[in-house]
């Protein structure tokens, strides 16, 4: 089949007050035009468009009815929900670095980094290191400042040190190359998950966290597979095989794990209470039809 020959760009840039016409004429009820443009003058166009395309017909006019003030409403709710998914990475970011920092100064000791016999694969390890030594080096962290100043340089400070100083992702694939699976199994044990499972979900949620971090889209976004359980501890059954990559799994997943870190927390209640005021959103984000009545959900 013939590809169709690439077109050449020349739409003319809009002022915000030419891009709320625009939209008028296309059908969306845009209500205060002041408010609109101000809105339009903080919020780029292009970044809003993901949030009125539901309410686009084929031609490309918005449906009647289509108001500019609910495709704000979504706008606004994916703002919380970026915020509440970074709350809970960073709850467990920090609570791995410390389980696998523990577990690896206590059997290796300190400087356990350095020491590439602890892990399978070599060149992967030299190049994860250079990265954290480099980084290491040039950090301006007032503690790391003084470690710095009070001893003499090591290929790799103490592993409580490079635990801080590593992102989400950059620990999965430390935890991912140890050779010995005892310490990769204790660490994914606090956890009550297998170690597969375990790790596929750090990647998952890197990807989650990273879109968060970067104010990027994230109610309908596809997101990377992770594996389930081998077997399903108290609290998984809740998890669906047909929202995979869809951001209901990953929630069920947070509320697990922040149960096992933070008994009691309010994470998945402020996350439910939010989803409640926009129930036409839940689909999208791969929650199933009477998700309201499944735990976690059902308990709030």
């Amino acid at each position: 089949m013939r590809r169709r020959p690439k077109q050449t760009f020349r739409e003319p840039a809009l002022s915000p007050a030419q891009q709320v016409q625009t939209l008028a004429e296309r059908g969306l009820e845009m209500g205060d035009l002041a408010k609109a443009r101000q809105h339009l003058e903080h919020i780029n166009y292009h970044r809003l468009l993901p949030y009125w395309e539901g309410f686009v017909d084929e031609d490309g006019r918005f449906r009647p009815g289509s108001r500019f003030e609910a495709v704000l409403r979504r706008y606004t709710f994916d703002r919380k929900l970026r915020l509440l998914m970074l709350d809970a990475a960073e709850r467990l970011e920090v609570s791995v670095r410390s389980r696998w920092s523990n577990q690896m100064a206590l059997h290796h000791g300190p400087l356990c980094l350095g020491n590439h016999e602890l892990f399978q694969d070599q060149r992967t390890h030299a190049r994860a290191l250079e990265s954290l030594v480099h980084f290491y080096m040039g950090s301006q962290d007032e503690y790391v400042i003084r470690f710095r100043q009070r001893y003499a340089r090591a290929e790799a400070p103490p592993i409580w040190i490079c635990s801080e100083m590593l992102s989400l992702g950059q620990l999965a694939h430390w935890l991912s190359n140890l050779r010995d699976a005892r310490d990769l199994h204790t660490v994914c044990f606090n956890y009550q998950l297998d170690s597969e499972c375990f790790l596929s979900f750090l990647l998952h949620l890197t990807e989650v966290r990273n879109l968060s971090a970067h104010h990027s889209r994230l109610w309908n976004r596809r997101l990377p597979e992770f594996r389930f359980p081998h077997r399903f501890p108290d609290g998984l059954g809740s998890l669906e095989s047909s929202s995979q990559g869809r951001l209901y799994n990953t929630v069920v997943m947070l509320d697990f794990l922040l149960g096992l870190i933070s008994p009691g927390h309010s994470w998945t209640r402020r996350l439910a209470h939010s989803l409640g005021r926009h129930p036409e959103l839940a689909s999208d984000m791969g929650f199933p039809l009477g998700w309201e009545a499944r735990p976690p959900f059902r308990m709030i």
